[in-house]
């Protein structure tokens, strides 16, 4: 009768502590997608856009004094190219930010996330045979949220390129423009 007992608390404590070693495993990985989702964050505060309402100021008010004053029939070939990757330019500040915002929000919403899910773990709530589950849904979507600030920095990167490339000389020529009207 001992030895029956004795054997039931050994597979009674043998089971409690593989649920522990999973429970540590699991709560190891929450601090990995934890930890990328915080290097995420900190990338995206490295490169906001800054000075948005000064960039979309100055771009909007050079497209407006060339509307005002540019009265040609026909347009230079590489002018008007220029003017429309400007355009371009200037309509692609919008999504951008749009951009940003979703991505900011979508790590702010799947660091809440993590942290549920953590505080069940840690309590035992739940479906304990779907933690991995749970944690694999977590990560995909933290892959996701990576790809999305990929393509957000290559879209900032390539924003800025044009800015830098086309504002210089496309405010020059508007300011050329302004002052010709005014003479």
């Amino acid at each position: 009768m001992k030895k029956i007992i004795y054997f039931v608390l050994l597979l009674g404590f043998t089971l409690v502590s593989c649920a522990d070693l999973q429970r540590e495993q699991h709560l190891s990985q929450l601090a990995k997608q934890h930890s990328k989702l915080q290097d995420l964050s900190a990338q995206l505060d490295q490169n906001t856009i800054t000075e948005v309402a000064q960039i979309k100021n100055n771009t909007i008010q050079t497209e407006l004094r060339i509307k005002q004053h540019l009265h040609l029939d026909t347009i230079n070939l590489e002018l008007a190219q220029k003017l429309e990757a400007y355009k371009l330019m200037r309509k692609s500040i919008k999504p951008l930010m749009q951009q940003f915002v979703k991505i900011r929000k979508g790590i702010k919403e799947e660091k809440h996330t993590l942290l549920n899910l953590k505080q069940d773990i840690k309590a035992g709530r739940g479906n304990r045979q779907h933690y991995g589950d749970y944690i694999r849904f977590e990560t995909q979507k933290i892959k996701q949220l990576q790809a999305l600030t990929n393509d957000y920095l290559n879209a900032r990167k390539s924003f800025y390129k044009d800015y830098k490339r086309l504002y210089p000389s496309i405010e020059a020529f508007s300011l050329q423009l302004l002052n010709k009207d005014e003479q």
